[in-house]
């Protein structure tokens, strides 16, 4: 196996969580010595001159697989990516088409997305039964399925219970520390990173939670927040009395990661049972950074993260004796599924099997 074609929805340099996750197991099985040919959607308006695109406006995605004649795809499946409300026939029936042409051929597709729901005067709500529907064909074609969290894998496993479902964290796309730092010997900063949207979440979650937000930062010693990303304008009510807020732009990724390994606390609002599917969250965890994450728990079997063992919610209580067992903990977690376990994993597979 020295060639795979990974499709996905968009790819660096455009800014996208999906892009980024096909990126890293390119460059993991370039190490490898097996070649990712990468097919790019050129719905999202992707502007990659290096990479392929496909499409409505680009070339038919069939006759390119067929034209890069490899036995094995990765498809990154979140409909919303391939078509307009995630109605991606097109994307469905290249592939039937390229597993009747390759009959030995293998497909293994990872389920970033299932399918979009909503109220019923909302459109997702009645497109939902077609995404729905898409979702089960791909599962269907596929010879294994990645989810990257626990809630997925159980609607998965309710479409094909024959079907080989594999559940893996999203892993970070700033690299990972070998070993865990003490967090006493870390900086007193605490850390903002991410995408526009999912700071401007946070940012108005603490200005509607000011003082808890405050008070706990306060109580961890904390002297600087330290915002990373494409920046975000920040109200000046959201600025705290004795903690500064220092904005830096878009840094590397070297940059980020010795920064993350030097900080104690990570701030995050993300919904509880999707942590596992944020590179965000992932960056934090694969650094040891403790978690804050004031977003309502969800009363599920599914979560993965836990409060006051992986991360902290707005109602923990005697922090300061849990930062490092919360931090050993969330580093430990991620381990298990670390990027050279699930690239592993996936090469082990198309190899043997």
């Amino acid at each position: 196996m020295k060639n795979i074609i990974q499709i996905c929805p968009t790819f660096p340099p455009n800014i996208g969580g999906v892009g980024n996750y096909a990126k890293i197991l390119r460059d993991y099985f370039k190490k490898k010595k097996i070649n990712s040919k990468i097919l790019v959607s050129d719905y999202l308006k992707n502007k990659n001159e290096k990479q392929i695109l496909f499409g409505k406006k680009s070339k038919n995605l069939y006759s390119l697989i067929k034209k890069n004649n490899s036995s094995y795809i990765i498809l990154h499946f979140s409909g919303y990516g391939y078509a307009p409300r995630g109605l991606c026939f097109n994307l469905l029936h290249s592939l039937k088409k390229w597993k009747q042409y390759k009959t030995k051929g293998k497909l293994i597709t990872v389920f970033h997305e299932i399918y979009a729901t909503g109220p019923f005067y909302r459109m997702s709500f009645w497109t939902s039964f077609l995404q729905k529907y898409l979702a089960k064909k791909i599962l269907k074609l596929s010879d294994i399925s990645l989810v990257t969290s626990k809630k997925n894998e159980l609607i998965l496993s309710s479409f094909n219970k024959k079907k080989k479902i594999i559940y893996s964290n999203v892993f970070s796309n700033i690299g990972e520390l070998n070993r865990n730092f003490n967090i006493k010997k870390r900086k007193n900063n605490a850390i903002i990173f991410g995408n526009v949207y999912q700071k401007k979440l946070l940012y108005n979650d603490i200005l509607l939670n000011k003082f808890k937000y405050e008070d706990l930062l306060n109580k961890m010693s904390i002297k600087k927040v330290i915002d990373i990303g494409p920046r975000v304008n920040i109200s000046d009510t959201i600025f705290f009395k004795k903690i500064k807020i220092k904005t830096m732009g878009i840094k590397s990724r070297k940059y980020i990661s010795n920064l993350l390994k030097n900080s104690k606390i990570g701030l995050v609002f993300y919904p509880v049972g999707q942590m596992t599917k944020s590179g965000i969250i992932a960056a934090y965890a694969s650094h040891g950074v403790v978690i804050i994450n004031f977003c309502a728990e969800e009363i599920a079997g599914t979560n993965e993260y836990i409060s006051n063992v992986n991360y902290i919610s707005k109602d923990s209580r005697k922090l300061n004796n849990l930062l490092q067992k919360i931090s050993n903990e969330s580093f430990k977690n991620y381990k298990k599924y670390a990027l050279r376990k699930t690239a592993s994993l996936i090469i082990n597979y198309l190899q043997n099997k």
